[in-house]
């Protein structure tokens, strides 16, 4: 936001204030980013040739 707002316009300490309105904007939290590499292709997820070949265990703790 900081790159594109600097072609336009300038005023002193413009890079602090843009940082503190898009860290305080939840729009700004909620967009994914430009230059942000794609993750790639999905990946499948193993398969065990046996029975309880592969075993997990999940905790789940803090929910709301």
């Amino acid at each position: 936001m900081y790159q594109d707002l600097k072609k336009l316009f300038w005023w002193t300490g413009m890079k602090k204030q843009i940082s503190e309105f898009v860290y305080a904007s939840l729009v700004c939290q909620k967009s994914k980013i430009e230059h942000q590499k794609p993750s790639g292709l999905m990946q499948p997820l193993f398969v065990p040739e046996w029975k309880w070949d592969s075993i997990a265990m999940y905790f789940v703790g803090g929910l709301p």
